[in-house]
């Protein structure tokens, strides 16, 4: 063997390799479970070690697996949550990339379908909450009502577009709000708020962690803890250089984890589903556990 083809052949199977390793860390073979406990200032005490579920970026269809979905939510399952969140991306349908349409686009109720199957088996005693992401809106309005409406007869969904919900447990209250995806015009905060208490304990569900940038700008509004996937943390992350691509202007500090921005709090997870590429590299699909102190 020549030394020229040696190389070759050495390129060739890292590469190979690679590949098969993201594939590996895109199935349900690699999918983890994070835990995290936050200090929330002020928290009822009734309402400490408050246990929410964190699931995100489902992505349903053909190259997330229903069986993934179905070991994310028994993977959550054991943990006995208080409260599950859905925070988003339950189908994919169709991508954008620089805000243009890739791949043409038939209404399909065959993924909505099956994430709803895979999830069937959760529960929480009190609630599950869900948000959309900006992929359950490029799917279209009639597959969104569809897919809204599932969600809701079937787990019994409580969908939060720009609202709220009030908590109570002895007599002491938290309140968990929604809004819609960031990148929609739809998106509220300020509804979402409406209503609620400025000293209240807020905990908001946003599919897209820039929801911050908002927040920032207001001297107004205070949110506690922000539950938030779309990143995928990235989906793929290079040794050194970290991931090349994050549909986020704030580069890599919201791709994945928990982000302290002064009394406020974001936990991003990496979500459970893939979009685009078939794979992920260095980011595992992910069921996140908070436990609030």
């Amino acid at each position: 063997m020549t030394r020229r083809r040696f190389l070759l052949n050495a390129v060739y199977g890292a590469g190979t390799l690679s590949v098969a390793r993201g594939y590996f860390n895109s199935t349900r073979f690699e999918l983890q479970l994070t835990k995290y406990t936050v200090a929330i200032a002020g928290l009822p005490p009734l309402f400490r070690g408050l246990k929410i579920a964190l699931l995100s970026d489902l992505h349903a269809s053909l190259i997330t697996s229903k069986k993934l979905i179905s070991a994310a939510a028994a993977m959550a399952m054991h943990e006995k949550p208080d409260i599950i969140a859905l925070t988003g991306d339950f189908i994919t349908t169709t991508n954008k990339v620089d805000g243009y349409q890739q791949g043409s686009f038939t209404p399909d109720t065959k993924y909505a379908t099956e994430c709803v199957d895979a999830l069937s088996g959760i529960s929480a005693p009190m609630g599950i909450y869900g948000v959309l992401g900006n992929h359950d809106f490029w799917s279209g309005t009639q597959l969104l009502n569809f897919m809204y409406t599932l969600f809701k007869e079937r787990l019994n969904v409580v969908w939060l577009r720009n609202s709220h919900i009030k908590l109570e447990r002895g007599g002491e209250h938290i309140y968990i709000l929604g809004v819609d995806d960031y990148w929609e015009k739809t998106c509220s905060l300020y509804d979402a708020c409406k209503g609620v208490p400025d000293t209240a304990i807020k905990i908001l569900l946003s599919h897209n962690p820039d929801i911050n940038y908002e927040i920032n700008m207001s001297d107004k509004i205070n949110i506690n803890l922000i539950l938030s996937g779309h990143t995928h943390g990235g989906q793929v992350v290079l040794p050194i250089v970290g991931a090349p691509f994050i549909p986020s202007p704030y580069g890599q500090k919201y791709r994945t984890g928990l982000v302290n921005d002064g009394s406020r709090m974001t936990c991003i997870t990496n979500g459970v589903g893939i979009s685009i590429l078939p794979l992920r590299y260095n980011c595992p699909p992910e069921v996140v556990i908070i436990s609030i102190v």
